[in-house]
C-alpha cells in the first residue's frame, strides 16, 4: 500500500469513528481549537522581538518554515475548510515575524 493511500485510509476510518462526535456541539468547539494554534506562537514571536539575544533563532528553520507552511497554504486552498486556510495564513504570518526579526535585529 502506498503511502498516500495508507493516509487516506487512516483518515477515513478516524472520520467514521469521529463522525457523531464531529458534529455535536462539543465536536465543533472542539474542531475550533485548531483557530488557536498560530496563538500559541506568539510568546516565540514576543521573544523574537523583544530578547537581548536572539541568536539561537538564528537558523534556517524560520525560511523553510515559511516555505513549508506556504505549500500546505496551497494544498489547502484546493482541498481545505475556512478554518484551516486562515490557520496557515495565520502561520505564515508568525514564522515570517520571527524570521524577520532574526534578520533586522
Amino acid at each position: 500500500m502506498s503511502i498516500p493511500n495508507a493516509v487516506d485510509t487512516v483518515s477515513v476510518f478516524i472520520a467514521k469513528k469521529t463522525e457523531y462526535f464531529v458534529e455535536t456541539r462539543l465536536g465543533k468547539i472542539f474542531l475550533s481549537v485548531v483557530l488557536a494554534g498560530p496563538f500559541t506562537f506568539l510568546p516565540t514571536i514576543y521573544a523574537a522581538w523583544t530578547e537581548p539575544n536572539i541568536d539561537s533563532l538564528r537558523t534556517l528553520t524560520w525560511p523553510l518554515m515559511i516555505i513549508v507552511n506556504m505549500s500546505a497554504t496551497l494544498s489547502v486552498a484546493h482541498k481545505g475548510n475556512w478554518q484551516i486556510r486562515l490557520v496557515m495564513v495565520l502561520w505564515i504570518l508568525a514564522v515570517t515575524l520571527v524570521y524577520v526579526a532574526t534578520l533586522v535585529r
